[in-house]
């Protein structure tokens, strides 16, 4: 599946987003899901609504907000 993100734009950290991410080291309890890898990439949609309106019938996007409570501290 794809999952688009939507990132604040004072956000500059991007070359630490891009990328791979292996869920397992950065989830605090990844369960089964730990075995997941993501690859990010750079979406040109502006807004959700741009998103949204690309989905079809069979394709909806959903909005779940991020909870910082999923993943490990960089402390």
């Amino acid at each position: 599946g794809s999952v688009i993100i939507e990132i604040d734009e004072a956000f500059t950290n991007w070359k630490g987003l891009l990328g791979e991410h292996k869920w397992s080291e950065f989830l605090k309890e990844p369960n089964d899901v730990g075995r997941f890898v993501s690859k990010v990439f750079y979406c040109t949609y502006n807004t959700d609504r741009d998103v949204q309106k690309t989905g079809k019938s069979s394709l909806c996007w959903k909005r779940v907000d991020v909870q910082y409570k999923w993943f490990k501290s960089k402390a």
